[in-house]
């Protein structure tokens, strides 16, 4: 199946240029993490993970929130930007900065945005039914890690189909190429398994960390934060691999080798 070979290809891509990877993400990943670490305070979020009646008590204020999501997608575009030119241009950063060119930001970060309220519109729908489903899955026989992947099928799997179709062409924004919107969504006509695949996996994978992040590693908080931190820079770089491949491969007519 050809999304097995994206998945697999994406995953190559990041271990075999691990250095590169590191280069790119680096000072974004690090700040974004130290900052939103910083801003959201730990020490009340183990709180309430433990005690929900302490959320009365207040967290993480608003112009901390909207702090923090300025700088989770400032850094997560510059991000993208850098890796998808690594990648696609042989752009190699001379030290830990990646250049940081505001068009291109802005325009990636454009396009992101319209993909992303189309997923977000699909996630509201979804998301009540599948919430509906997964209570009732919860209540009648108490498996709520059954309730959980039954919850993360109905609505991300969807969501992850048509993320993929519609941002294959999204790193042409950072390449300086013209794309439509709906550019990406005509070039993978046809290609529906190769998506569903994808979605498959990447819902896999969500699956396992959220499993190892609550049940294993969910109170003991220094490892938590470790698994949290390694988990999300590697799946991060994958994800961005995989639009890189997408858009290689279905765009730019590149081959899977």
């Amino acid at each position: 199946m050809k999304g097995v070979q994206i998945f697999v290809h994406s995953l190559k891509q990041v271990l075999g240029n691990l250095p590169g990877a590191i280069k790119v993400s680096a000072l974004p990943y690090g700040v974004q993490f130290v900052v939103t670490f910083l801003l959201t305070r730990p020490d009340r979020m183990a709180a309430m993970m433990s005690d929900p009646m302490a959320m009365m008590q207040g967290g993480p204020s608003m112009i901390a929130r909207l702090l923090s999501l300025v700088v989770v997608i400032v850094t997560s575009v510059w991000m993208a930007v850098a890796w998808h030119r690594f990648v696609l241009k042989n752009e190699i950063p001379a030290g830990f900065v990646p250049a940081f060119d505001q068009n291109r930001l802005i325009a990636y970060f454009v396009r992101a945005l319209l993909i992303g309220l189309v997923c977000m519109g699909l996630g509201i729908v979804l998301g009540f039914i599948a919430g509906l489903v997964a209570f009732a899955v919860a209540y009648v026989t108490g498996a709520y890690i059954i309730s959980l992947l039954i919850f993360m099928v109905l609505v991300y799997f969807p969501i992850f189909v048509v993320g993929y179709r519609l941002a294959t062409a999204l790193p042409a924004m950072a390449v300086d190429q013209a794309a439509s919107f709906t550019a990406g969504w005509d070039a993978t006509r046809g290609q529906i398994e190769t998506f569903i695949g994808l979605g498959l996996i990447s819902v896999a994978a969500m699956f396992a960390s959220a499993i190892v992040g609550l049940y294993i590693l969910g109170g003991i908080m220094p490892l938590f934060i470790l698994w949290t931190l390694a988990f999300n820079w590697f799946a991060t770089m994958v994800g961005l691999s995989i639009l890189t491949t997408l858009y290689g491969h279905f765009i730019e007519k590149r081959p899977l080798v």
